[in-house]
């Protein structure tokens, strides 16, 4: 009976440590990975478009928004999001009349911040529409997977999921 419980401890022992070793190396091996570099290199070039697949309102259930005009175009320095919004809005400076999210502009506190343990890259930045302070999130995968989140001075957070298009 004793030889019987030393079989099951080494056994779990050995269990644990292959787990351990596996998860460690997954991590190890996305930073390496040709996807990843592609990835990175897609994101680094700021001149790609992501057209979002659903929308996350704060206060409700995810919205499909496929066939609906929606897009956040990287041209260099500079970036075209038109999104649409599914939420509250707040009263600001003053009323806006956009029912999406707009803006046209530079890339303002541009951020890329590179995550090869995790195999993604997240854009952080900013820009102004009107009395409106925008602030985006934007993570991509490999594979070109792509989660949005958009803060605004005027309206409850958003958030949106698609991919990178080649247009």
């Amino acid at each position: 009976m004793s030889n019987r419980k030393f079989i099951i401890k080494y056994f779990l022992l050995v269990a644990g440590i292959s787990l351990a070793i596996s998860c460690g190396n997954r991590n190890f091996l996305a930073a390496d990975s040709a996807e990843y570099q592609q990835t990175l290199e897609t994101v680094s070039s700021l001149n790609f478009e992501i057209e979002n697949e659903w929308a996350n309102p704060l206060r409700g259930n995810r919205i499909n928004i496929i066939g609906n005009s929606n897009h956040i175009r990287f041209k260099n320095d500079s970036v075209d999001v038109y999104l649409p919004f599914f939420g509250v809005r707040h009263a600001g400076g003053g009323y806006g009349t956009e029912g999406a999210i707009v803006y046209k502009g530079p890339l303002e506190n541009l951020r890329i911040e590179e995550m090869p343990g995790r195999g993604r890259v997240k854009l952080f930045f900013d820009g102004n529409h009107k009395t409106e302070i925008l602030s985006f999130d934007v993570t991509v995968f490999p594979g070109g997977k792509t989660s949005t989140s958009v803060g605004s001075s005027q309206r409850d957070r958003m958030s949106y999921e698609g991919r990178i298009v080649n247009k």
